[in-house]
């Protein structure tokens, strides 16, 4: 069993104990197992059916002058020979239920992969928030520090003193929120994989485990949801041809035995011959039914095309939103430098009573603010690129595929799988 860090735990790990654990996973396993059986259910009318009855009871019977108690019994063995198509289409039915809940199963796979990551990196950017927000305080805490000894030497008065005191308890509450939503979101992450860990991967790093995923290969087509929907198509057709077969007879071969006891197993017998089964409506039940099949095979082509639509949206806004949100992040990264610039500027022209010392304390609340953006910038960065591998269904099979890659080296640090 491989070891996972709780301290410093990347989107890997925590997206491979979502997967192991999650309900979901465990249901759309045992659907899967239902529609085996349901293949091996359709599949059984093709083996010999042994058919059987007793039928104890009271009653006259011809010759013998009175009402007498007995017990007829029947045993035969039948099997079916030809039935235009019926057992055949639902044999083809049920499969194609196999593979459409099997490409659920891999949704499925992909939904709790995506909303994890989505979770994880959110969390990854409150971490880096309420780092933003210490370092806030800490500047303002050092500002204070040092306006404190000029107050002492007569350069400054102790107003200056007051407005940092009160930009350090506006930092404090900024840090106070930080904190509060690093904690929401380690709640929920903690709901998808069973801990709570006090410490995750940086968001850098989170966004570099992705970014080493590529970019989106491959096309909706593959998207599980669509596949599914196409398998629903199949199974649609094979109900078409289902119910145009129930308009047909059954015929099948088979022997029976009969026997009576008492004077009425004068009329014991064995038959052996061909049997054709099959019943009418006078209601019209077999149009009615080929109607139904066909409206639910148009409902499904009809699912199959919003599938695709819906994959096409998600991919496209995804690379969109991933392109924008990487400007965001560089222009913040500029406006970070600047301010840090200036913030060391004003401080000397303070010094020299050029500047207020507003002009000093505002810049280091712009700078947190900036972070913030920044931040911010980068996490919606990183979950487009993850919504853009799950809307081509590549999300959790990439993550497989780089865990095998990072593996290999035996220093490397040991991650869950997915």
């Amino acid at each position: 069993m491989r070891h996972i860090q709780m301290q410093g735990i990347g989107i890997r790990e925590a997206i491979g104990l979502a997967i192991s654990r999650h309900p979901d996973i465990s249901r759309a396993n045992a659907v899967i197992a239902q529609s085996n059986s349901e293949i091996a259910v359709a599949k059984a009318a093709w083996y010999p059916k042994l058919e059987y009855g007793v039928r104890p009871g009271y009653g006259a019977t011809y010759g013998t002058g009175g009402n007498l108690a007995g017990v007829r019994g029947s045993l035969g063995v039948s099997q079916l020979v030809y039935d235009f198509g019926k057992t055949q289409s639902r044999i083809a039915a049920a499969d194609a239920q196999l593979n459409r809940n099997r490409h659920l199963l891999t949704d499925t796979m992909e939904t709790i992969a995506q909303n994890t990551a989505a979770t994880f990196v959110e969390l990854a950017a409150s971490q880096e928030i309420v780092a933003a927000a210490q370092r806030q305080v800490d500047a303002l805490t050092a500002t204070r520090s040092k306006i404190g000894d000029r107050v002492r030497a007569g350069l400054s008065v102790n107003s200056d003193r007051n407005m940092a005191d009160i930009a350090i308890q506006r930092a404090k509450s900024d840090q106070l929120r930080a904190r509060s939503r690093f904690d929401v979101a380690a709640s929920r992450l903690a709901e998808l994989i069973g801990i709570k860990p006090e410490q995750v991967e940086d968001l850098t790093g989170t966004n570099g485990d992705i970014n080493q995923l590529g970019d989106e290969m491959g096309t909706v087509e593959q998207t599980p949801a669509v596949l599914a929907a196409g398998a629903a198509v199949e199974a649609a057709q094979a109900h078409v041809s289902q119910a145009q077969a129930e308009q047909y007879p059954s015929v099948s071969v088979g022997v029976s035995r009969t026997v009576s006891t008492g004077p009425s197993s004068a009329y014991d017998d064995t038959w052996v011959g061909v049997s054709i089964s099959g019943d009418f409506s006078l209601g019209r039940l077999n149009q009615h039914r080929i109607a139904a099949a066909q409206a639910e095979r148009r409902a499904a082509l009809d699912a199959l095309d919003n599938q695709r639509l819906i994959a096409r949206t998600a991919l496209r806004a995804s690379s969109t939103e991933a392109a924008g949100a990487i400007a965001r992040k560089d222009s913040y990264e500029q406006m970070i430098t600047l301010l840090r610039a200036s913030r060391d500027l004003y401080w000397q022209e303070y010094i020299l009573n050029k500047r207020t010392l507003t002009d000093v304390l505002n810049p280091e609340r712009e700078i947190f603010i900036a972070e913030q953006e920044w931040v911010s910038a980068m996490a919606d960065a990183t979950v487009a690129r993850v919504r853009a591998h799950v809307a081509v269904g590549r999300f959790v099979d990439l993550l497989r595929e780089q865990e095998l890659g990072v593996d290999t080296a035996p220093e490397t640090r040991a991650r869950a799988k997915p």
